[in-house]
């Protein structure tokens, strides 16, 4: 992946009202000083300081052999009337250009931080764990992202489970039984905590991992739900039911909010709410929870939680990975609604007939993440070739 490297274009008689910017590598006032700046292998981000410049702006992508932009504009100097013109004439000329509005100019750091981790997983590298095969899904990741998929069999997994040591699985357990309540006898928690090791030690070597979870718990009578709630909380993304769409959305969602987001399913629809559950949660997206036996199984452990969020942004990806399908919401209510369903439920209000989920979802799951990124994942997700449709479109 290049350097990303951000390019400021302002107007002549805008000049004395730009100061000091962080995190912009160069300047363009006139046409003239276009050729001046080189973006060579770098990927851009067109900076739109002020208005009058969405010609300066065309000449410079011209020169550069720019395919696909990402500008920012501000509220400020006549900004995003200018980036509005600009992207208008790019697309004109076959240019894939995109806007995203700052709420701050100060925040063009932030923004390019979000750009560099959304671009690394192109060339990413993800474990596929307890499967003897990639499959077509994997091949389709690694052929859109230039990635590599591993498939870790599930005998080498629990040759890995198999050495942990119960001392080094005591800080698993000490951290979950002080932070949530179990409801459940313990004597199992220490066949967890050598999960979470294990797949700790896995999860060094890769930029994320999706375990196959089904088979484990039904031949050891133990889930890794919880070894999946820390591992997301920390950042070291895992998802389960080796779902690697899932995978891919939380490696998106974690570089737009610091969150791995929660893998739901969808269990019944009325009007406008949709409802849905799974059986674990990353830690840092619960507000309270409490440790109970896992759905389908009866197995320990699952995750029964209220979700610390008000208005939530759920996607689901095609097996391609070309279309990204989402809606945003109101949550409702969470936590343990007697829902005949996995143990952490949510009930999300929409602005659409959720009937439409049934017809045009690519997948059951959907993962979510609290506060509504509709708008960043249109915008970032192009970067990666991906669309993003909304379900309140398809209505």
């Amino acid at each position: 992946m290049g350097k990303v490297i951000v390019v400021g274009f302002a107007s002549p008689i805008h000049k004395h009202r730009i100061s000091a910017l962080n995190g912009v590598d160069a300047v363009i006032y006139s046409e003239d000083d276009v050729g001046n700046v080189k973006v060579g292998d770098s990927i851009p981000v067109l900076l739109i300081l002020s208005g009058g410049v969405s010609r300066m702006v065309a000449r410079f992508v011209d020169l550069n052999g720019i395919r696909s932009a990402m500008i920012l504009s501000h509220s400020l100097n006549n900004s995003l009337a200018s980036a509005i013109s600009a992207r208008a004439i790019l697309e004109e000329r076959g240019v894939a250009a995109s806007i995203y509005h700052l709420d701050s100019i100060n925040d063009v750091p932030k923004v390019v931080k979000v750009m560099e981790s959304i671009l690394r997983i192109k060339g990413s590298k993800v474990a596929l764990v307890g499967v003897d095969d990639k499959g077509s899904v994997g091949e389709a990741f690694e052929r859109k992202f230039n990635a590599k998929v591993d498939a870790i069999p599930m005998s080498l997994f629990e040759e890995a489970v198999d050495k942990v040591k119960n001392t080094d699985a005591k800080s698993f357990m000490d951290d979950v039984l002080d932070r949530l309540a179990f409801e459940v006898p313990l004597d199992k928690l220490i066949n967890v905590g050598k999960v979470y090791v294990a797949l700790l030690g896995i999860a060094r070597n890769y930029d994320a991992l999706a375990l196959n979870c089904f088979p484990y718990l039904i031949k050891h009578g133990v889930t890794p739900c919880l070894a999946l709630a820390k591992l997301n909380e920390e950042g070291r993304l895992t998802a389960c039911e080796y779902d690697l769409k899932s995978l891919f959305l939380m490696m998106v969602f974690h570089a737009l909010t610091g969150y791995s987001g929660w893998i739901a399913n969808v269990n019944d629809i009325e009007g406008n709410l949709v409802r849905m559950s799974h059986c674990t949660i990353a830690l840092n997206m619960i507000k309270s929870g409490k440790v109970v036996t896992h759905y389908e199984s009866g197995n320990p452990y699952s995750i029964s939680a209220e979700i610390n969020a008000r208005t939530v942004t759920a996607a689901s990806v095609s097996s391609d990975f070309n279309n990204v399908y989402v809606f945003t919401g109101l949550l409702n209510r969470s936590g343990n609604l007697n829902l005949n369903a996995c143990r952490t439920q949510a009930e999300i209000k929409v602005n659409f007939d959720s009937s439409v989920i049934l017809n045009y979802a690519p997948a059951n799951h959907h993962v979510i993440v609290p506060g509504n990124y509709v708008n960043e994942l249109m915008v970032f997700l192009r970067m990666l070739g991906v669309n993003v449709i909304k379900y309140s479109s398809l209505v």
